[in-house]
């Protein structure tokens, strides 16, 4: 057995025709596609100008972003639009191989240089190549003989987890984009098309609800929403919307505060009562913290605030903002919306004075 038969198994070979052409991706990651798109096209006309300056166009992409966002996207829309094939490491064959990792990377790029033009995808990069290892820095010199100028080889990683990987390694690459929660555009588009032919669910009110969602975390929700008995007439109220989703079962792990509500819950513990938050903070402070939650969310903030002069009981959203800001709960309704007016008058005038 030769040694290309040793390590063949741990890639596999897409064609773009090969790809299937009804994926629900995330729109802003496909933007993002179609502006690199854009430069590959603008190198096509312009590359012998740089070549003459000593510069290269590289072609090595980093994705970042958090858990739960749609990287592939990137290279299906690029595979599609050049077109040209994805060279892909099989992640299942390797991570239980620890001896032979470092073989597997070269063959990679040899594999990905018979195959050109084509993508090399190395789907969460920082478990292949942790820092301080030495197939960390054998993806760097790899990396470095292959470009989009000499070889036509597009290398495109992604991570979630930047801070662990080598600064050398991070450095090769000459395009970043940084991607942070799915947009309210992102989650809108995915809702108008799961809720096809569900008159029933509003998707702008179910984009606004799962706001600071990944895009994979909207996905688990739209299915568990599509799975819902459908509503006879109308649209379904946005408040029994919003109940639906704090009881889908979808955790939001990439949300601060719905992590730390989930952590808060399992250990027993509970959201401070009003008479224990009462002493703790002295007028001028509580004024200041109004104003860092309105300067960071005034919309929850009123909300939340309404929710608690109301008398009724909170939801589970309103349980997990009140971890994160349990001062909302001291004073009395009268004090919580002339604190919250004050805020907002005080953050709309340190805005203006911003330029913001």
């Amino acid at each position: 057995m030769g040694e290309d038969d040793i390590y063949a198994d741990t890639v596999i070979l897409t064609k773009p025709e090969d790809l299937e052409t009804d994926r629900l991706g995330q729109y802003s990651i496909r933007e993002n596609a179609r502006m690199f798109h854009d430069s590959i096209i603008r190198f096509g006309r312009m590359g012998e100008d740089l070549r003459t300056k000593g510069l290269a166009f590289g072609g090595r992409v980093l994705l970042v972003g958090g858990v739960g966002t749609d990287f592939e996207e990137f290279v299906h829309y690029l595979s599609r639009e050049v077109p040209i094939n994805i060279v892909r490491p099989r992640l299942e064959r390797i991570l239980g191989r620890s001896d032979s990792v470092r073989e597997s990377i070269s063959f990679w790029f040899e594999f990905a240089k018979r195959n050109a033009p084509c993508i090399l995808f190395l789907e969460r990069i920082e478990y292949i190549a942790p820092a301080h290892t030495r197939e960390s820095a054998l993806l760097v010199v790899e990396a470095e003989q292959i470009s989009w100028d000499k070889n036509e080889v597009l290398l495109i990683a992604s991570t979630s987890s930047p801070q662990v990987m080598d600064g050398e390694l991070l450095s090769i690459f000459n395009h970043t984009f940084i991607s942070e929660a799915a947009t309210l555009d992102d989650r809108v588009r995915l809702f108008e098309t799961a809720f096809k032919n569900r008159e029933d669910l509003n998707p702008t009110d179910a984009a606004e609800l799962c706001e600071g969602w990944s895009f994979a975390e909207a996905k688990h929700l739209a299915v568990k929403l599509v799975l819902e008995e459908k509503q006879e007439e109308g649209q379904i109220p946005r408040e029994k919307l919003e109940h639906m989703v704090a009881e889908s079962g979808v955790l939001p792990v990439g949300r601060k505060r719905a992590f730390e509500n989930m952590v808060t819950r399992i250990q027993g513990l509970q959201v401070p009562s009003i008479d224990s938050v009462e002493p703790e903070y002295p007028d001028d402070f509580l004024d200041q913290l109004y104003l860092l939650a309105v300067g960071e969310n005034y919309t929850e903030t009123q909300r939340v605030i309404e929710a608690l002069n109301s008398g009724l009981p909170l939801s589970s959203k309103d349980l997990e903002y009140l971890v994160e800001y349990p001062f909302l709960m001291k004073g009395t309704p009268e004090d919580r919306l002339t604190r919250l007016l004050r805020a907002k008058k005080n953050n709309d005038r340190l805005r203006r004075i911003m330029g913001r």
